[in-house]
């Protein structure tokens, strides 16, 4: 029987405590960086290991001379050569995006792959993290689950609903560390993410490595705190073209080495799982997250920042999350997003139904361009299958989101976390040279007030600095919608529009142009909980199509508003005009 648990010393590593990895297993080791892959590689047996991240393949090959590495650039001829080269057995580390290519050189070969290679899925966590922007990822697991030996691995794992994984009868292998491995983190809430980092910088006088997922933001921090020439940053190919073009940066590299690095070091997303730092140097950490600027700085507690703390093989001086929150993103339990996911399928298969019953062909498309526009639409795979892993991914990322709702929410996932050890403090602000709108704003009507922000923002220079994103953030808390409006339209379109919610909002979706911008506009037009006549809904919503130049063939009708909301037939007026009260969004 396969053994589930396992006990590890500090100081050891996994080949210390077992022979080989299983099969049929999702390996849970809990600590990055006790050689999992490292064992495989030197086992026994022919190896086909997934890697996510092309930085991580890179160094192991260099670590292991017998290692071949597979990414983008290296041709099905190159494997074939390696392939058929003299060494004792087969180790190949792949990325999901070049896997056919391995598939490919084995066909020509005449190798078959799934009898011939142990299968490791390493940082399977990232197969729901990135599925959302990196579709290739889950690619290679239709043919991972064909080999007869295979394994996934993980130090933070995500449930996967996948149910290939029942069907194959996987087992959860655990490591259990009996030391106390939990690493002290600092935790700041902050309302200025700037301030905060200029005052951590003023209080740490050695190397700081930065971890922030947004490559446009870190160069903004590099310049606005003056550090240029003592900062280096990491990221993917296109941000370090992007970085070194666009913006004059020369220090932007998508490798790391211990040479490149300077007093300051900012490494974006690619590097939160793609490297070993196992130089002798033990740097100040700093995660970011900053929801004033953008959700992608989002980080992730139970993924993100294990991965940011375990890239330090020989430990670091401190680790510092500082953060900002926003009590309008809504709290959602794994319960409740779960429910929203089901209904969201349940509208699909209505529209599905409608379409495969469809009586003429008129008909038929457009109940296939109603369904091709439904947000679970995007949660199938190419023969409309269930892709478990977007889903898995869409559930993860709302409970993600919920979390940085408020401060308690963040530090409560520290302590329940068992890799952190946390310390919470900090720190607010004063804006002062927003602070007379602040006490004025209550008593203003709402269009003043926004004639008072489009007049401050036309202000702003086009190069921001750090008081300036101080004032737009916090116009943000007060009305994220005039300052949308502001960045996507321009005073002079807003001026037109009188400073309307309900208008600017359309001109907002329409600059957008979005795969479902019909259903944003009616969601807009009618807002729920409010009655209205079949003459109106058919006036609205023929203006509506006319925008967006579409002429269904079909009249509309009242009856059309029942694809879009949940409605009750109810009587309107004097004169009890037929209409609909809408309870709900059916999409």
């Amino acid at each position: 029987m396969l053994k589930t648990d396992y006990i590890i010393n500090e100081s050891q590593h996994l080949s210390d405590i077992m022979d080989q990895i299983g099969t049929n297993t999702i390996f849970s080791k809990k600590l990055p960086g006790i050689g999992v892959t490292s064992m495989e590689i030197n086992s026994s047996r022919h190896s086909l290991l997934v890697e996510p991240n092309v930085p991580v393949i890179q160094g192991k090959s260099k670590k292991h001379e017998s290692l071949f590495g597979v990414y983008e650039g290296v041709t099905i001829k190159n494997i074939k050569d390696y392939l058929q080269g003299s060494h004792s057995y087969d180790k190949i580390m792949v990325t999901p995006e070049s896997f056919s290519k391995v598939m490919k050189a084995c066909n020509q070969l005449g190798i078959n792959p799934y009898t011939h290679f142990f299968c490791l899925f390493d940082e399977a966590h990232l197969m729901v993290k990135d599925v959302d922007y990196r579709e290739d990822m889950v690619l290679p697991l239709d043919d991972f689950f064909r080999f007869e030996d295979k394994a996934l691995a993980t130090a933070t794992p995500i449930e996967l609903s996948d149910p290939r994984f029942k069907k194959f009868d996987f087992k959860t292998v655990n490591i259990h560390p009996n030391y106390d491995f939990r690493q002290p983190v600092t935790l700041v809430s902050t309302n200025n993410t700037y301030q905060s980092i200029k005052r951590y910088i003023d209080e740490h006088s050695g190397q700081i490595c930065f971890f922030i997922n947004l490559t446009e933001y870190t160069i903004s921090l590099i310049r606005q705190l003056g550090i240029e020439d003592e900062s280096a940053a990491f990221c993917s190919p296109k941000s370090q073209i992007k970085l070194k073009h666009e913006y004059e940066f020369k220090c932007a590299y998508d490798t790391w080495t211990a040479k490149r690095m300077k007093r300051y070091n900012f490494f974006t997303g690619r590097f939160f799982n793609a490297f070993d730092l196992d130089e002798e140097i033990k740097p100040d950490v700093v995660m970011l997250t900053d929801l004033y600027q953008s959700e992608y700085t989002i980080l992730d507690v139970n993924t993100d920042c294990v991965q940011i703390a375990g890239r330090f093989r020989n430990g670091l001086s401190s680790l510092t999350h500082i953060y900002t929150t926003a009590s309008e993103l809504p709290v959602v339990t794994k319960e409740q997003a779960t429910a929203q996911l089901r209904e969201r399928e349940n509208v699909f298969n209505i529209i599905s139904t409608h379409y495969m019953s469809a009586s003429s062909e008129v008909e038929r498309n457009a109940f296939g361009e109603a369904k091709r526009s439904l947000p679970f639409y995007k949660m199938l795979n190419a023969d409309e299958s269930k892709n478990y892993f977007i889903m898995d991914n869409w559930i993860n990322d709302a409970l993600v989101k919920a979390s940085y709702h408020d401060p308690d929410h963040i530090i409560e996932l520290y302590y329940r976390s068992e890799m952190f050890r946390p310390t919470c403090t900090g720190y607010e602000y004063p804006y002062e040279a927003f602070e007379r709108f602040k006490l004025q704003h209550p008593k203003m009507t709402l269009k003043k007030k926004r004639q008072k922000m489009v007049m401050i923002l036309s202000h702003l220079g086009e190069e921001l600095n750090a008081g300036d994103l101080e004032i737009i953030a916090e116009m943000r808390e007060i009305d994220s919608l005039i300052v949308e409006a502001y960045e996507l339209l321009g005073e002079e379109k807003i001026e037109q529009l009188q400073y309307s919610s309900r208008a600017m909002k359309e001109a907002i979706i329409l600059k957008k142009q979005t795969s479902n911008t019909v259903i944003q506009l009616i969601k807009n037009s009618f807002p729920i909980g409010n009655k209205y006549t079949c003459t109106q809904i058919e006036t609205e919503i023929t203006r509506i199509f006319n925008l967006c130049n579409i002429h269904p063939d079909k009249k509309i009708r009242g009856e059309t508003i029942t694809r879009y909301f949940h409605t009750v037939p109810c009587k309107i007026g004097k004169k009890r005009n037929r209409g609909y009260s809408l309870l709900d969004f059916k999409i």
